[in-house]
């Protein structure tokens, strides 16, 4: 196993674990904690949620990202000089609308209620199934998709890479748009896609 395939490894195990003790109790106290605090939405993360929207496109569509690289990779095709890059982009590409896309159609099939919603019915007995969309997290699909298949294709910067999903991970919780185990799910989900579609298209 490379260094790049422990990343993806270590991304799923993190996100099973986060997801079941989130589902154990962790999502209601997390919650619960930032309401009573007064650490709920703070500026900096509701700021930099919308900034990474903005310059991704996602206020846009959650899928124009991914289909821009998608159409990009098959323009690079075109040339044999270009086309070593052209499978990369694509992998990015294809990871990406994947991630938003299953992420998506999870929230209609669960239909979790998100926490201020929660927290201002205080009826937690009727938290699944509930025509909601917070199981898993659409926006760390969307930002996980975009950046787990670009550290795996460029392990040196993985750290780096990583910053924009983490942050966004983290906002979501702290805005009570999301529970710990809404964010670690769609970690889950992209780390398994990852893996997946490298293996289908052989990269390394």
């Amino acid at each position: 196993m490379n260094k790049s395939q422990r990343l993806m490894v270590v991304h799923v195990a993190i996100g099973v674990a986060f997801m079941l003790i989130g589902l154990a109790g962790l999502d209601g106290i997390t919650a619960g904690y930032l309401r009573a605090s007064g650490y709920e939405g703070l500026s900096v993360f509701n700021a930099g949620t919308a900034f990474l929207d903005t310059v991704t496109g996602k206020d846009f569509s959650r899928f124009l990202i991914g289909l821009v690289l998608i159409g990009s990779a098959l323009a690079l095709m075109i040339s044999a000089t270009t086309k070593p890059a052209a499978r990369g982009v694509l992998f990015v590409g294809i990871v990406q609308v994947l991630g938003a896309l299953v992420t998506g159609v999870s929230q209609d099939f669960f239909g979790r209620l998100r926490p201020y919603q929660l927290l201002r019915s205080g009826d937690w007995g009727a938290e699944w199934f509930a025509d909601g969309n917070s199981f898993p997290s659409g926006h760390a699909g969307f930002y996980f998709g975009l950046f787990l298949p670009l550290a795996f294709l460029f392990p040196r910067w993985r750290w780096p890479l990583l910053l924009a999903p983490w942050f966004i991970a983290i906002a979501r919780v702290n805005a009570n748009d999301h529970f710990v185990s809404d964010v670690a799910a769609s970690i889950v989900i992209v780390g398994a896609l990852t893996l997946l579609v490298a293996r289908l298209m052989r990269l390394r």
